[in-house]
């Protein structure tokens, strides 16, 4: 009998020491817990291993100092070619839970890195034996990426306190899911992909803008302002990602959806989801610059009678081009006139989505076959190289973009001229970027769908659809 008792006290000790447990490789494992509150602040992540009981509290008595060192995660999905991603810029907060009661400890937001570091909590009880920690994806200045219940994605991690009080949790991958879910992982990962991505857009552009602002002192610095992307498994299915100035269900709240694919590969892929991102986002920024009307199109080598859809969207293409593959798009740089399509030059002249791309990205470039103009390089009184050439000029255009209000490539390019060039060489090297695309000298588009001299130029609509959708496309189409 007395074998019997120490058996099953050996058990229930063994029980007791199993967590929940956050799969991690890296430099240590960590654990998570659920906690015993109801969640109000978005849809608990289980882990891996949820259903084993959880940690015994402590019963000593008094209390001792917390510090976090460092708590990294980089999340990845299970397959190996899957590139972990961290969470920059990502609000979090600690918490302990004691008697089914929650003590919000700290709220904050990750570096830039990702990481939580250098944080210490004084009186922490000594029966608290773990620290929560959720990640909401995403912060209050740019936004979040969200669930259709409008609820951000929301890591929940629970950290054992270790004998020193000191928690220093360094990772190199990291997956979050539900228990008997594997999509759940691959999903998780992809809004950390987004989050990761949507944050990189938001230092790209702004650095590119600041570029712009040291050159020239009396331009405005960029301005941010949050919106949400939504984003979750099965919903929206293989339609169109678009920013909606109304919202997606109406409402008058402008958002983002990154709708769903049957072929997830469009996750994985390096190229797709950033251009995806970014093109969405700069879509809203140059809505909130230009108050400028949306609407549908026909693809992006579609002709389009409006003028402004051209624009608009060549904006985006150019701003998610560049970003995505580092500023490099000189393997189609003399498309305009090359393209052939059963036998028809579907861009030369034209009001398509890609010949405004490949218009701005002869503004912006630094050495091309066809032309000789780069916005930036009057200006210049240091040496930059070609990619930083580039990105300040990507950052030129944008305080182009806000001071003039163009809806148009038309009046962008106008008031492009009558500010920046100058001098009577750069005047005939702007010149030259109209005419090898096409364009009249005022910039205007010159040809019909068919081919044939426009009697008049074409007439930009003020307003059109109420929303905007864009799906990526292959450049080469």
């Amino acid at each position: 009998m007395k074998k019997v008792i120490l058996l099953l006290v050996g058990i229930f000790l063994v029980g007791m020491c199993y967590s929940y447990s956050l799969e991690v490789n890296g430099e240590e494992n960590t654990e998570t817990s659920m906690l015993n509150v109801k969640e109000n602040d978005g849809e608990f992540i289980d882990s891996e291993d949820s259903g084993k009981p959880t940690r015994a509290s402590r019963t000593v008595a008094g209390s001792r100092t917390v510090k976090i060192q460092k708590i990294f995660f980089e999340i990845t999905d299970l397959p190996k070619e899957a590139t972990p991603v961290s969470m920059p810029k990502t609000n979090f907060s600690v918490s302990y839970t004691l008697n089914n009661k929650e003590v919000l400890l700290h709220e904050g937001k990750t570096n830039a890195a990702g990481e939580i570091s250098n944080l210490s909590f004084p009186n922490i009880p000594n029966e608290v034996t773990t620290l929560n920690i959720r990640f909401y994806l995403g912060n209050d200045e740019r936004g979040f990426v969200q669930r259709y219940n409008k609820k951000p994605y929301t890591f929940h991690h629970a950290r054992t306190i270790p004998e020193n009080s000191i928690i220093d949790v360094s990772s190199s991958s990291a997956r979050f899911g539900v228990t008997g879910d594997t999509d759940s992982y691959f999903y998780n990962y992809v809004a950390a992909k987004i989050n990761y991505i949507f944050e990189q857009s938001v230092q790209e552009y702004s650095n590119n803008v600041a570029k712009a602002n040291d050159l020239f002192p009396d331009t405005k610095p960029f301005e941010l302002a949050p919106i949400n992307m939504n984003f979750e498994k099965g919903q929206m299915l293989d339609e169109n990602n678009g920013f909606n100035k109304n919202g997606h269900l109406g409402g008058g709240i402008p958002d983002i959806v990154i709708v769903d694919k049957s072929d997830r590969t469009k996750f994985t892929d390096p190229i797709i989801l950033k251009r995806t991102v970014m093109h969405e986002w700069t879509h809203w920024n140059w809505f909130r610059y230009a108050y400028a009307p949306s609407g549908v199109y026909d693809g992006q080598y579609g002709y389009n009678t409006n003028p402004r859809v051209s624009y608009k969207e060549g904006w985006a293409l150019i701003n998610d081009e560049m970003f995505a593959r580092n500023y490099d798009l000189d393997w189609i740089d003399s498309l305009v006139q090359t393209d052939k399509y059963n036998g028809v030059n579907r861009l030369f002249g034209k009001s398509t989505n890609m010949t405004v791309l490949l218009v701005l990205y002869d503004l912006i470039d630094v050495i091309s076959k066809d032309e000789d103009y780069s916005i930036a390089r009057r200006y210049l009184d240091e040496e930059l190289s070609e990619l930083e050439q580039k990105k300040l000029n990507l950052g030129i255009m944008h305080t182009i973009m806000a001071e003039s209000k163009a809806t148009t490539l038309q009046e962008f390019l106008t008031y492009l001229e009558k500010n920046y060039v100058r001098t009577k060489k750069d005047k005939a090297d702007f010149a030259k970027v109209l005419e090898v695309n096409g364009l009249s000298r005022e910039g205007a588009f010159t040809l019909d769908n068919n081919g044939k001299p426009l009697t008049k130029p074409l007439q930009a609509s003020a307003v059109f659809s109420s929303e905007e959708t864009v799906d990526a496309v292959d450049l080469e189409e």
